[in-house]
């Protein structure tokens, strides 16, 4: 029951993680286009050395990056699922590393990436208040919203799979070796069948007696 309530819980931040990722594709050129407008229109832009071209740029890596590390994410966490399922030992290993490492850099790093202001460096020179509230101002809030339900994923969810990997109750799981096939009743295991000829009950019949005898 733990494993299966763990993989569910894999599952579901996959899914999530998926979503989020097709929204980083899909909102990224309107998010570019409404950035590059405000540049154009903002002459502090300009007096900061920031361009529309290092904007879209800047979009594109921020956008695309995110989207690629939840799609790898979701990945791992699909593959590694099936095969805690399947109750393979290395799995539940890899779960607890990949588990572990999501808890950290993307759950309570993004925690501090959503509340924190963000750093970006454009043209070899660090900005903080311009392009990142021009992001926020030109991201949907819908995908502000997934974000946010991603990373509470990646910490919450995180979390309950190491801790049910872990209990008891897993451990019997995955200690569970495969039963060996049974033959058939009066029939010998595989491999120890007895030569021809040999290994007949003791009460069978012989052979016909010969005809005039």
């Amino acid at each position: 029951m733990t494993v299966t309530v763990a993989v569910w819980i894999m599952y579901l931040t996959a899914l999530v993680l998926v979503a989020t990722a097709i929204a980083q594709f899909s909102v990224q050129s309107a998010v570019k286009d409404t950035v590059e407008d405000q540049v154009a229109s903002d002459p502090s832009f300009a007096d900061a050395g920031i361009t529309a071209d290092d904007v879209s740029t800047l979009v594109s890596v921020v956008f695309v990056g995110i989207a690629v590390v939840y799609l790898i994410f979701a990945v791992f966490y699909v593959v590694l699922g099936v095969l805690d399922n399947a109750g393979k030992r290395p799995a539940r290993i890899l779960t607890w590393i990949l588990a572990g490492i999501a808890l950290l850099c993307c759950g309570f790093g993004g925690i501090v990436n959503q509340i924190g202001a963000s750093t970006y460096t454009v043209n070899g020179e660090e900005y903080n208040d311009e392009v990142t509230q021009a992001l926020e101002d030109a991201t949907p809030g819908w995908v502000n919203a997934l974000e946010w339900i991603s990373v509470l994923l990646f910490i919450l969810g995180s979390l309950a799979v190491i801790i049910l990997l872990a209990l008891p109750a897993s451990n019997e799981f995955f200690r569970k070796e495969p039963t060996a096939q049974q033959p058939y009743p009066g029939q010998p295991p595989y491999g120890q069948q007895p030569p021809y000829g040999q290994g007949s009950p003791p009460n069978a019949p012989g052979p016909p007696p010969h005809p005039g005898r």
